[in-house]
């Protein structure tokens, strides 16, 4: 039996992940969404999710220079891409309130945006967590299925 996924697999298998949005957006009918604040709410977690991640693999890229011994060479660049990203949200929510939602200050903005990517990220979490244990549950020996 061929074990190799396709690529008919591969879109099957993406469609079925964008399923859940693809139905809310479709039952929620509603023409009168405001394109503007989704617009600000995707660049608000798109910044956010960078910046976090940048930090995180600065941290990462560091302890992996080390196992290489080559000090600064990895790390210097997620720097940079950490430094990016924290000027990026800095820059864009003192640009006349485009990413301030309806927040009344900028501090209160990025609060709310990294405690918006923490829940988020727990729910994330929480699901795979889910999801290794069912498929741990439904797993078979091989002598059951000789029997």
């Amino acid at each position: 039996m061929n074990k190799r996924i396709r690529p008919r697999h591969m879109i099957v298998a993406g469609l079925l992940f964008l399923l859940p949005t693809i139905l809310l957006v479709v039952l929620k009918g509603d023409t009168t969404y405001d394109t503007e604040r989704g617009l600000t709410r995707f660049v608000n977690a798109f910044l956010t999710s960078y910046t976090i991640a940048s930090v995180f693999l600065v941290v990462n890229m560091f302890q992996y220079s080390k196992s290489r011994r080559e000090p600064s060479a990895p790390w210097i660049s997620m720097t940079y891409a950490a430094i990016l990203g924290i000027l990026a949200t800095l820059l864009l929510t003192n640009q006349g309130g485009f990413l301030m939602e309806e927040n009344g200050s900028q501090r209160a903005q990025i609060l709310y945006n990294v405690i918006h990517f923490i829940v988020t990220s727990l729910a994330i979490i929480i699901a795979i967590s889910v999801m290794i244990l069912l498929a741990f549950v439904n797993l078979e020996s091989k002598d059951s299925k000789q029997n």
